[in-house]
């Protein structure tokens, strides 16, 4: 048998698996159920009521296991946790209704009625003796009688000296008759947790990861919630059986009902690649997301978003599903975008029809080649898109205020393994890029590709340049046998929606994202900025221990009332926590402008976890 610091060990491991985590945790599940039930039972005065205790106590539990810092203090961390879960239950007591109707069937026994009227006065003068003991003998001896757990383990748990747990226990024994010492032990152990595996169950079906029969269950709940999007909810199925838990955090909840086992939810939150940031997901029918249902789950998966330290979590959804945004609307959440799902059937599409339109656009000695082909013949060629496409982004009123990409993250954007460098189509005049369009990998639907952005310098627009760089990408899909492209467009964007549509795409649904910042953002005069825009170097050792180049800067940029980083190939938006310290979203970074007796700024300080950097301003 594993002792418990090697239980904990495995529970928490990161090597693990999550199942064997799961595993051993359940181990200290069967061996301390007892333990926490008898624990809340010495406050609660209720069977029922501490076996719900003790469950919620073990889900907190497995949850915090992580924090505990000394393994073999586990007991006397996990009594807390049990006690503070009791007063929970006694600060609002539970109700269970049932119809009136449901007393009237009720059968009667066929015990002797004598004999149950003198097991029941025998059983409240138990009760009431128990009660009158004091609390702490009361906890000594419900502990002791359970399961005859030695006054060693019951030292530990209550974190005792022997001797005192033999003095209570003394004293409790010399307040109660024999006879009552022994109803109340075989009253005990008649209703403790190991008297059968349905404790241990419940509380290892609640905490046990999701296995292929979990998921057939709320997928086929999320498809008749949906039925008109099955196709999407495949592939929404697919993406969540793919999360790597091994990176990235998650929690998953489902809500059912408590006497049909009916499912009447699902939530779950999972870190995006930047890991301050989550996404949530919410699924429940209608008639109970405002029937408790929806704040049970919200309530549940903002607590783990907090423990985790989140700056932001956004969900997204279709538009016809306004209870739901009115119900993240409600919890501060607010739309960040809306988009087109658009989708073009491959094989039903007829191209003779834009032929003359490629004509045209050759004919003015415009040609449609490929990055992968540019990347061949010219040294310069991403350098050249990166231009390229600042131009055209900067040139687009839903980007406004602007703030160019830096260099590093295109080059980092080609390294990625969804781009595909032969599916970039760069139309040309001469050696000038003057368009561009993309397939790539990110959102496909199953036998599908996605189609990217496009755009075309403004004085080469409505010359057919977008068509022809359009019908490379379809061409592209053919001869690569994809079924299906898919398109994400800004209703905002009406010339471009229009020219999709009219080249086959049709409009699949609308998608709405809303967010919300957990993090409180300060309002501040955006004047303040100007005083921090400039470059700051930082300290040169420093940047070479990271592999930095020597002469690298910080770059600090206004755009509007937003405050910019540039550093290398990150960009980011600092928000305000004070007039002189920020954060940002994408990752856990602070920074902290510092200003001298003058009022005039001379570095910044910028901080993430384990690492501290001083910039000096430079210019």
């Amino acid at each position: 048998m594993k002792d418990t610091r090697t239980l904990i060990a495995q529970a928490v491991s990161t090597e693990a698996t999550l199942i064997e985590r799961h595993e051993a945790f359940g181990e200290l599940v069967t061996r301390f159920q007892d333990m926490a039930f008898g624990c809340a039972y010495a406050v609660l005065n209720d069977f029922y009521l501490a076996e719900d205790a003790a469950q919620e106590a073990f889900i907190t539990a497995w949850r915090k296991l992580g924090q505990l810092r000394q393994p073999e203090a586990f007991l006397g961390w996990f009594k807390r946790i049990v006690l503070t879960e009791c007063n929970r239950l006694t600060r609002g007591k539970r109700l269970v209704f049932v119809p009136l109707e449901a007393g009237l069937n009720i059968s009667a026994a066929a015990v002797d009625p004598h004999v149950v009227t003198e097991q029941r006065e025998l059983m409240e003068k138990v009760g009431a003796a128990i009660k009158e003991l004091p609390e702490h003998e009361r906890m000594v001896t419900t502990l002791f009688y359970i399961n005859e757990f030695s006054q060693h383990e019951i030292g530990d748990f209550l974190e005792l000296p022997l001797t005192t747990v033999a003095k209570r226990l003394y004293s409790a024994r010399q307040r109660l008759k024999e006879k009552m010492i022994e109803e109340f032990k075989d009253n005990l152990q008649e209703h403790r947790p190991s008297r059968n595996e349905s404790f241990a169950d419940q509380v290892s079906a609640r905490l046990r990861p999701f296995t292929k029969q979990d998921w057939e269950l709320v997928c086929a709940f999320v498809y008749g919630l949906e039925p008109d999007f099955r196709e999407d909810d495949e592939a929404w199925l697919r993406n969540r059986q793919q999360f790597d838990e091994t990176r990235y955090r998650r929690r998953q909840y489902v809500a059912e009902h408590a006497e049909t086992g009916e499912i009447l939810g699902y939530g779950s939150i999972e870190q995006t690649i930047f890991l301050p940031q989550y996404r949530l997901f919410l699924f429940i029918e209608p008639r109970w997301l405002r029937a408790g249902v929806g704040d049970l789950l919200f309530n549940r998966l903002m607590e783990d978003l907090r423990e985790a330290g989140a700056i932001t979590v956004w969900h997204r959804n279709y538009a016809q599903f306004t209870e739901t945004f009115d119900f993240f609307a409600e919890r501060g959440f607010a739309e960040t975008r809306r988009v087109w799902d658009l989708r073009l059937k491959v094989a039903e599409v007829d191209l003779s029809a834009f032929e003359p339109v490629v004509e045209q656009v050759a004919a003015q000695g415009i040609t449609i080649t490929t990055f992968a082909e540019e990347r061949e013949r010219d040294a310069e060629s991403l350098g050249k898109l990166h231009e390229f496409l600042n131009l055209v982004k900067a040139d687009d009123p839903q980007r406004q205020p602007f703030t160019p990409v830096p260099m590093e993250s295109v080059a980092r954007w080609f390294e990625k393994h969804y781009v595909l460098a032969d599916a970039c189509f760069i139309a040309k005049h001469g050696d000038r890029y003057v368009g561009f369009t993309d397939l790539n990998h990110i959102e496909p639907i199953p036998g599908g590709i996605m189609h990217g952005f496009t755009g075309v310098a403004r004085e080469y627009r409505r010359q057919g340049v977008a068509t022809a760089l359009k019908l490379r990408a379809i061409r592209y899909a053919q001869a690569h046998g994809y079924q299906t492209i898919r398109a994400f467009n800004l209703p905002v964007h009406a010339a471009m929606l229009a020219l999709n549509e009219k080249l086959g795409f049709r409009r699949r649904f609308c998608y709405v994202t809303v967010e919300k910042c957990l993090k409180e953002v300060a309002k501040i005069n955006p004047e303040i900025y100007d005083a921090y825009v400039g470059q700051y170097a930082p300290d040169p050792d420093l940047l070479r221990q990271h592999g930095k180049p020597v002469d690298l800067v910080a770059t600090i940029k206004r755009a509007g009332d937003k405050l910019i980083t540039e550093f290398g190939d990150m960009q980011d938006v600092l928000l305000p926590e004070s007039e002189t310290e920020f954060f940002v979203k994408e990752h856990y970074g602070q920074m902290a402008f510092v200003k001298d007796e003058q009022g005039q700024v001379t570095h910044l300080i910028y901080r993430e976890p384990g690492l501290e950097v001083r910039a000096n301003k430079i210019k």
